[in-house]
This record gives C-alpha cells, sequence and structure tokens, in this order.
C-alpha cells in the first residue's frame, strides 16, 4: 500500500493493515532492485529449545504501573481513558531497546499524563536493520486494529532514541506501508561498526568467533540466562532446563547419574516451590521480578550478536552511506523534530537535519504543493538523559520528600524537559 499524497496520514484503519516483508522494504533505496542481497543478510539463528525454556516465562511477566503487555508491545493509555491527542510509537536505543518501557519509563509515562497513547515496541539488537524494522512493524500491526477500533482514527508518530531514532528513519524512509504523521528523532547517530564499537575487529569479532567456535558455542551463556530467568520468575528450573545445563557444564565429567536423569523429585519440587512463594510473591507485588525480568531481555540479545559476528557481520545493514540514500529519496514524514544534547559526542543530529532538507527538496521537485517542516533543538544534557530518571511513581514520592528541588537534586530535571518540548511540538503541530 504506497501513502496517498492527499492522504492525512492518520492511524490506518483495520482494512488497511497488511503484512510487511523485508522484500517490501527496498522500494525506492538505491539498488535495492538491482541486487538484493545488499540489503539484507542471514538471520540470527534461533535456539528452538530455548524458545521453549522463555515462552512460559513470556507468559509470567508481571505488569509495570499502568504498562500492559500486548503482542510483544508494550502498551499504556492516557490516564482515565481520555482520547489521546495521537499515537506515539516508540523505540529505544541500543541493547536497552528490549526494555522500552522500563529504561525509558519516566518520559513516556510523562507523555501519557499529556494526553498521548504510548506503544513502546521493545527489539534486539542486530547487525541487520531491515530485519529489525521488519520485526517491529509485524508487533505493531499485530495490536493496530484492535488500537484503531478503539480509538478511531489517531496520529501517529515516530519517536526513537539513539539506534531507535534510526529505526524510525528507516521505516519512513523504507517501509511506504507504515505512514507516520511525524517523527521526533532523540540523539540520532548513524555510525560504522568501527566507529560505533571501538576495537570491534581488533578485540571484539575475534572474540565473539571464538566464543562461538569454542566447545557447545554461545549454549553455556544461554543455559545460565534461562536459569537466571526462572529464579526472576521466582520459579525453580524445569527438569529440561536442568537436563540442558548438564549437557552444557558436565559433559565429559564423572557423575553419579547420567544427564537425562538430571531432575528435581515431584515431591521435593512441591516443597521448595511452597517454601519460596511467599517470598516469590513479596518480590512480584514490589514490582521487582518485572524489573528483573526486563533486565534479561537486555543480556538475552548477547548470544545473538555472538552468533552473527561468527557468521561473518561485520557492519550494519544497509550501512551508513546506503542510509542516508535512502532517507534523501523516500523520507515521507510531513514534521520531524530532532533533538539533540549539548554533552552528545556521537549524536549526528546536524548531519541528518541537512539530509531531510535535502530529501524536502527532493520531495517537492515530484510534489510542489508537499512540504515537510523539520526543527532541530538542541537541549541541555547528553545521550543517556533520556534514561536517566527514576520511575514516575517514585519521582512523585521524591518530590513530596524532596521538594521542588528534586529533579535537579536527582538529575532528572533535563528528562523533563524533553518531555516538555516534545509535547510543545506535538501541540503546536496541530496533527
Amino acid at each position: 500500500r504506497k501513502i496517498n499524497s492527499s492522504s492525512s496520514l492518520m492511524f490506518p484503519r483495520i482494512t488497511t493493515f497488511t503484512s510487511l516483508s523485508s522484500s517490501k522494504s527496498t522500494s525506492e533505496a538505491p539498488g535495492a532492485q538491482n541486487d538484493s542481497s545488499t540489503m539484507s543478510s542471514p538471520p540470527p539463528k534461533a535456539n528452538k529449545k530455548r524458545e521453549a525454556h522463555s515462552s512460559t516465562s513470556r507468559e509470567k511477566l508481571t505488569r509495570i504501573g499502568r504498562w500492559e503487555e500486548m503482542h510483544g508491545n508494550y502498551v499504556l493509555a492516557p490516564p482515565s481513558m481520555q482520547q489521546p491527542r495521537a499515537l506515539i510509537h516508540f523505540l529505544g536505543g541500543a541493547f536497552v531497546g528490549a526494555a522500552p518501557h522500563v529504561a525509558y519509563r519516566y518520559i513516556l509515562e510523562r507523555l501519557s499524563d499529556r494526553g498521548y497513547l504510548i506503544v513502546a515496541t521493545p527489539f534486539n539488537l542486530s547487525f541487520d536493520y531491515l530485519t529489525t524494522c521488519d520485526s517491529i512493524i509485524d508487533k505493531f500491526e499485530r495490536i493496530a486494529p484492535m488500537l484503531a477500533r478503539q480509538y478511531g482514527a489517531v496520529p501517529v508518530v515516530g519517536v526513537g532514541q539513539s539506534c531507535g531514532a534510526l529505526l524510525q528513519l528507516l521505516i519512513t524512509s523504507l517501509f511506504p506501508d507504515t505512514p507516520r504523521a511525524a517523527n521526533v528523532l532523540l540523539s540520532f547517530n548513524n555510525k560504522e561498526v568501527s566507529e560505533a564499537v571501538p576495537f570491534f575487529e581488533e578485540v571484539f569479532a575475534p572474540l565473539f568467533v571464538g566464543i562461538s567456535e569454542g566447545v557447545g558455542g554461545t549454549a553455556k551463556l544461554e543455559s545460565l540466562l534461562d536459569l537466571a530467568r526462572a529464579a526472576a520468575l521466582g520459579e525453580l528450573p524445569s527438569d529440561e532446563l536442568l537436563s540442558d545445563v548438564s549437557n552444557n557444564f558436565a559433559s565429559g565429567l564423572p557423575l553419579p547419574f547420567t544427564q537425562e536423569q538430571m531432575s528435581i523429585p515431584s515431591a521435593l519440587r512441591e516443597n521448595i516451590a511452597s517454601a519460596i512463594q511467599p517470598t516469590s510473591t513479596a518480590l512480584n507485588e514490589a514490582g521487582i521480578l518485572s524489573i528483573l525480568n526486563q533486565g534479561l531481555d537486555v543480556i538475552d540479545q548477547i548470544p545473538l550478536l555472538v552468533n552473527e559476528v561468527a557468521d561473518g557481520a561485520r557492519d550494519f545493514v544497509p550501512p551508513p552511506d546506503m542510509v542516508k540514500t535512502a532517507a534523501r529519496r523516500a523520507y515521507r514524514a510531513r514534521r520531524t523534530l530532532l533533538i539533540q544534547y549539548k554533552n552528545d559526542g556521537i549524536d549526528e543530529s546536524e548531519e541528518v537535519e541537512e539530509l531531510l532538507k535535502e530529501a524536502e527538496s527532493i520531495m517537492r521537485m515530484k510534489r510542489p504543493m508537499v512540504t515537510m517542516g523539520i526543527e532541530r533543538k538542541v537541549l541541555e544534557g547528553n545521550h543517556a538523559t533520556p534514561l536517566l530518571a527514576p520511575p514516575l511513581d517514585l519521582a512523585s514520592r521524591l518530590e513530596d520528600v524532596l521538594g521542588e528541588t528534586a529533579p535537579e537534586r536527582l538529575l532528572y530535571a533535563q528528562a523533563d524537559d524533553t518531555v516538555n518540548e516534545i509535547a510543545k511540538w506535538l501541540e503546536e503541530a496541530q496533527l
């Protein structure tokens, strides 16, 4: 589905949603029709057994505040179920993007209080940006029809920080079936792997290859993460998981039992479960188990990246130059706000501002009546500013104790400035 120039770019209705594939994402991308291999790479290897171990944990993830998990997205409705001003589709930065509703909880809840419907879509960091975008869109489209029925026509605004800002740019440029009324790009950067990760070729690439090719590959790390996941759920590990741990760590060692016999007797399992249940319930009600689970989602990306590097990944797909060319030719958001922080040494907001102005010039040659508003704001802070704030409920309690100086004393006044700038810009845009 192509965007109609007369479209209001409102929230697509249920009948307009289609499943996107990575082949569609190369629309108007340079070289896409001639050599699709330049725009894609083999997907990360899936560990089916490990997915089975984690399935129960996914079902039992506890809620954090007013957040609700829906088909792989984290959704936060405006308070009092009011009609939202717009839907903010949020993507976080590298690694922390796997738990956006935890890492960016403060600024997202502040925006929700301003009347915005928040959909934060987690993603695993990968060298293949196109596959990542495809996964993000697939998750979003699973809930979009339901939200459209509930709220009607609502403008969709893409908001992303760091890597998430880059992904929003790619989605708006290469995925024509995913329109955006506007984009807010925080701390944008589009660097090569060698610049983004110091000593990547000299240290990390050989290290990751060595880990992958070692005895058991990444299986040992994955087993430890699965054990940690069970503990974070307040559960005992399954017999199947214990058997896998035994296979990965005790292979070749003289044991008084076979690895297949690695299990906890049912009666003992029930007694232990009963003993730990009060503690588990208390931790769950305090929200600690949820935070631990989301922290493991962040760490869970490491084995995937190790395997990608071992399979030959050495740069992002598409690489920075191709990202620039694609955005220059096909970026379509009518309004874009770039937020840059004064002490952010890796920010490239000025470069992308010039790039998007070129995109507007190219667009106006095709459609003279179309305008693209592009604005850049420079705020106090650094690359981590959107992350440096306590949860909103905790911040409210701290402000009761410390008074109006709490934001400055606890270093989240700059996060408030970010929220205020986004909300002000969206209100003035009258989407």
